[in-house]
């Protein structure tokens, strides 16, 4: 979808229309950005849950660094 913006944005602004233009590819750089940075915050969560230890007497979860050092 953002990147569908984009090229609606470059499409407008090459016909010369640069008021539809820059906001389309302003705000579908911006939401690109925004999920970029939102999937790495969900990867380093789903390596973090992968490196994760579970108690079987209590519902806690360890990290195995910590597991290991305790």
């Amino acid at each position: 979808m953002p990147a569908g913006a984009c090229a609606v944005g470059v499409v407008a602004l090459v016909s010369g229309s640069v008021a539809a233009g820059l906001p389309l590819l302003f705000g579908g750089a911006g939401v690109d950005v925004w999920l970029w940075r939102k999937s790495s915050a969900a990867e380093e969560a789903r390596a973090r849950w992968a490196r994760s230890l579970y108690c079987g007497q209590c519902p806690a979860v360890f990290l195995r660094e910590e597991a290991v050092a305790a």
